[in-house]
């Protein structure tokens, strides 16, 4: 069978994950490269031994030799970039978020319907996770009992120095948000997927520690109430002293997990021996090593993920994260800030 033949658009800060993973998959062959700087497109393209590049993206969706591309640019460019993908026959695979306001995601999701025959796709790593996969087949089989209590929080830091190197950043033009859609938006994903969708959000949001350098929030909170009855919350913040700390917390009527940087740190249960049971499965949970490229918190997922989306365009299936699926991560987030706004 040929090899799929992949785009990357968008050669800054994630997009060389996404070539460094197409390059170990021996089912891949990358063809392009593109960026709005034409240097950086061209340096990722020497770098991965890719022979065309370009600074425009229309070059690489009227191109015959691109079958899917992945859209890693930043938040304002995604929608219509993916559109247009859809529109030229290619399958898409687009990072997070899917869409930086509510306008973009529906024309996001628009373009799909009208492209049924389109593999699409939202990158959510951290789905692969060992850890999270083995702790969804547990939630899911209600070992916790009644759920009573789920919620996650992220505490990082981002200078003003990271918010000023690029213009998008810390803008609602063009960002969308800050730390809730561009940092914690991964935790809350994971939220959602493992406690059931959200059923009503209220929040709070604050530019606390960036004023002068961002128009968005460093700080967040907000209430969840789930469809399936339990309430939770979500804490964000990118003015932390702490460089990162992760935190998603599961409490039922027979116990309670909770995970701490994407590693097990806490488990109780009524039922001891089902309490070992349970931490065992998750501590052996080990990520494998993560790639040469990309940031530690990035996780170790991308690989997987976009191995998942390969063999999904190959065989015409829906990826494991769905477009519909990342969407609603995506509409939970903007609802934090409709909230907050109200």
């Amino acid at each position: 069978m040929q090899k799929t033949r992949v785009a990357v658009i968008g050669c800054g800060v994630i997009g060389p994950l996404h070539a460094e993973c197409y390059k170990n998959n021996e089912d891949v062959e990358i063809t392009w490269m593109c960026d709005l700087i034409p240097e950086r497109a061209q340096a990722l393209a020497e770098k991965y031994e890719v022979h065309k590049w370009t600074s425009d993206p229309a070059e690489v969706f009227s191109a015959r030799d691109v079958d899917s591309v992945s859209i890693c640019t930043d938040h304002g460019s995604h929608s219509q970039l993916f559109a247009s993908a859809l529109e030229h026959g290619k399958d898409a695979i687009c990072e997070k978020p899917l869409a930086h306001n509510v306008k973009s995601l529906d024309a996001m999701l628009a373009a799909a319907k009208r492209f049924p025959e389109r593999v699409c796709g939202g990158v959510f790593q951290h789905r692969f996770d060992p850890i999270y996969v083995e702790l969804r087949g547990l939630l899911a089989s209600d070992i916790l009992g009644c759920l009573l209590n789920a919620s996650a929080s992220l505490r990082c830091l981002r200078t003003g120095a990271y918010y000023k190197s690029a213009q998008w950043r810390g803008t609602w033009e063009h960002e969308g948000g800050s730390v809730l859609i561009n940092q914690a938006i991964h935790y809350i994903d994971q939220l959602l997927w493992q406690a059931g969708p959200a059923e009503k959000i209220t929040a709070a949001i604050r530019n606390v520690a960036h004023k002068g350098i961002i128009e968005t929030e460093d700080s967040a909170a907000a209430i969840v109430e789930f469809e399936n009855g339990a309430v939770g919350t979500i804490e964000a913040t990118s003015a932390s002293n702490i460089n990162w700390l992760s935190r998603l917390s599961f409490f039922g009527t027979e116990g309670g997990i909770e995970i701490t940087n994407d590693k097990l740190s806490f488990v109780e249960m009524k039922d001891k021996s089902l309490e070992l049971s349970i931490r065992e499965r998750l501590e052996a949970a080990v990520a494998p090593k993560p790639a040469a490229v990309g940031k530690k918190y990035y996780g170790t997922g991308h690989g997987a993920q976009l191995a998942d989306f390969i063999e999904a365009v190959r065989t015409r299936r829906e990826p494991g994260v769905t477009l519909e699926s990342a969407a609603e991560t995506a509409r939970a987030i903007l609802a934090i800030y409709e909230s907050a706004r109200s």
